[in-house]
């Protein structure tokens, strides 16, 4: 969140009796709304300074993990749809962390929650009342979020409020204080994304929300989870084997018209998912036929697999995924290509396997790797609509960035990343799509630049700025700021002089991922800075490319005074200033350093330590020094030689010598002479 719209939580004191967020919103840590809270995330009241009528609360995020930054100026526009949206957001100081946090205002609704929670049970609603109260209220909602091709990924029952005392009528919750889909109960996800981790997700499109209302209906006319007695993997298994609305639905007793929208709305095809259009029709009396659930072919014999049998080769591959070590040993035996091949009649698909498996096993890494590798892209061949798998991770595409930021700080599974982006299977997964789709085509760009990046094993490249390339929203995880909210660069400098006031300057100001979130970030090209800091074990070096960096960074987004940070900086300037060979020009350049840095202007200050006519005027003054030096050096060896008292010397010197006094006594003989000539 860039410090302009921030919008100030400066106000904030420790006693947590003063936080504002725009010099209006008061926060009030010392009074919690639980029931206004989202998972994980803790919601406060809020009052208005300048009167609002409506009662408010804010969310407090959660440090270290990004808000849905890029949609909450386009959310905060509706605001007649039935929705809580955002009053204000910001960054503000939180005394009860004692760091900065992101925060949200909403209007509170004036209604509790539908359902108390996504595993709480409740009367079951009448059909008609769902349709009145829920479908008819949020159709509006999902039309304009589809006209502007933008997903809530947030919608079900617990975070669904009545809209007034009466109960007549409800709006949804937000979906901006997390990542998309990361808190979402697996039931209520479409097929591929309920087979993905629940950090992968991602941001989906807006056939997922209809998938989700479709799911909240049957949840309200259930009267809680229409799945309760079941695992997740089972429900998962089913909803693959037998379609969504067979998996969910089972023996509920429904009308036919419930059951005609429930069809459209949980079918697994999204291009034949029920969307407005569909809804509307629907609502407006017409009655459609949704096309049934394309299931998975079945093949003539079972595959055993873990001491399970499976029919479908969708199905397998989720198992499969699920337990890679024993996948492992399977995949290596011709038993798979020989049960697609017979068992399911399908020769593409077989060959497919065959083929990935030569691909894989031919490529360059580690032997573990090959074979990890030949797993990922055999599973995209047995069901190309699952989410990209390998080893522990299971991602959708378009989350695989997401997953790779919520569990960055976890060592194996950045690892694991990282053998995914370098391996190139997210482009191998998009290789083997039926077809290019134009965001496809935005993806496949976003993992070749992320390939790249990690190729370059320097400062200001590698996983660091992998991790803020692939997600442009993700605050700044450097150990320096992790009590402060970075998002965007010209948040960065502030962050770092609120540091300098807080903190010894021996360190540096600039690490691993402050170097990756500027190099991330910046337009203009800063490789003179990263090739100094790749020199850590040289302080005069790397200290210099620190300030380079620093001042790059104040040029393009300010802010134009950063004392505490200057001073922090010209600190560690003394390695550089030590360079200089005059003793003077040194003194006379940490004095002038010292005055600059208070006045908080990197540039001018790099100016000064970086001149290069006061360092070539240094340079060629030490040459000079060097050759006068060496002449009396070795005018003293010629006199410590006996240069002075040598016989050849003194025998030249006393020849010298003597006709010098000759002449003399010449000259003065002959002036003798020609004055007595005269006298």
């Amino acid at each position: 969140m860039s410090s302009k719209t921030e919008e100030s939580g400066q106000g904030a004191h420790n006693d947590g009796s003063h936080i504002m967020l725009a010099d209006r919103y008061r926060l009030h840590p010392e009074s919690p709304l639980a029931e206004l809270s989202s998972p994980d995330v803790p919601a406060f009241t809020v009052t208005d300074e300048r009167g609002t009528p409506k009662p408010l609360f804010a969310l407090v995020c959660r440090q270290g993990i990004g808000a849905r930054t890029e949609v909450l100026a386009q959310f905060s526009r509706f605001r007649r749809l039935p929705m809580l949206n955002p009053v204000r957001h910001g960054v503000v100081y939180w005394p009860p962390s004692r760091a900065r946090r992101f925060v949200i205002v909403f209007e509170q609704p004036e209604g509790e929650r539908v359902l108390p929670s996504p595993d709480a049970t409740i009367e079951p609603w009448r059909e008609d009342r769902v349709v009145r109260c829920v479908v008819q209220p949020l159709t509006p909602m999902l039309k304009e979020l589809s006209d502007r091709i933008l997903s809530h990924r947030s919608i079900r029952a617990d975070n669904m409020f009545f809209a007034d005392p009466s109960r007549e009528s409800v709006i949804m919750g937000e979906c901006f204080s997390g990542p998309p889909g990361l808190t979402q109960p697996y039931y209520y996800e479409p097929i591929d994304s309920a087979m993905a981790m629940p950090e992968g997700r991602g941001t989906g499109t807006p056939a997922d929300d209809f998938y989700a209302l479709g799911v909240m209906m049957l949840v309200l006319l259930c009267g809680g989870n229409p799945v309760a007695d079941l695992t997740e993997e089972q429900v998962v298994e089913d909803k693959i084997s037998r379609g969504s609305y067979a998996a969910l639905v089972r023996d509920t007793r429904l009308s036919l018209p419930m059951v005609e929208v429930l069809r459209g709305l949980l079918c697994d095809d999204p291009d034949q998912r029920w969307r407005y259009e569909d809804l509307n029709m629907w609502l407006n009396g017409r009655h459609l036929s949704p096309k049934q659930a394309l299931l998975p072919p079945k093949a003539a014999r079972v595959f055993e697999f873990d001491e399970v049998e499976y029919l479908n080769a969708s199905a397998l591959s989720q198992a499969l995924g699920r337990k890679w070590a024993k996948a492992l040993l399977v995949i290596k035996k011709p038993g798979l290509e020989s049960w697609v091949r017979r068992s399911l009649a399908d020769d593409q698909k077989a060959d497919g396997v065959r083929l990935s498996t030569k691909a894989a096993s031919g490529g360059s890494g580690a032997r573990s790797f090959v074979d990890d590798r030949l797993l990922s892209r055999v599973l995209m061949t047995l069901d190309q609509r699952a989410p990209l798998r390998y080893k522990t991770v299971s991602a959708r595409l378009d989350g695989l960035a997401q997953a790779f930021a919520v569990t960055y700080h976890d060592k194996d599974m950045r690892q694991t990343f990282t053998e995914i982006f370098t391996q190139r299977l997210p482009q191998t997964w998009i290789e083997n799509q039926p077809a290019l789709r134009p965001e496809l085509a935005v993806l496949r760009r976003l993992y070749d630049t992320v390939a790249l990046t990690l190729s370059k094993q320097r400062i200001g490249y590698g996983v660091e700025k992998a991790l803020y390339v692939s997600n442009p929203t993700w605050p700044c995880q450097s150990p320096l700021l992790k009590n402060d909210y970075v998002v965007e660069l010209e948040d960065l400098l502030l962050a770092l002089e609120r540091v300098a006031d807080q903190e010894g300057l021996e360190r540096s100001p600039v690490d691993p991922h402050i170097a990756g979130f500027v190099s991330a970030k910046m337009k203009a090209s800063i490789e003179q800075a990263l090739s100094e800091l790749g020199s850590p074990g040289d302080p005069s070096v790397f200290n210099l490319g620190v300030l380079r960096l620093l001042a790059d960074v104040q040029r393009a987004a300010g802010p134009s005074r950063v004392p505490g940070l200057a001073i922090w900086c010209c600190a560690l300037l003394k390695p550089v200033v030590e360079g200089f060979r005059n003793r003077t020009r040194r003194k006379q350049m940490a004095d002038t350093a010292a005055k600059l840095a208070a006045k908080g202007n990197l540039t001018i200050l790099l100016a000064l330590i970086d001149d290069p006519d006061r360092k070539a005027a240094d340079e060629l003054g030490f040459q000079k020094a060097k050759e006068d030096f060496a002449a009396l050096v070795e005018q003293a060896n010629w006199l410590r030689g006996g240069g002075m008292t040598s016989p050849a010397i003194v025998r030249h010197h006393a020849r010298e010598a003597s006709s010098i006094v000759s002449s003399v006594i010449a000259g003065v003989a002959l002036i003798g002479i020609t004055l007595s000539a005269v006298f």
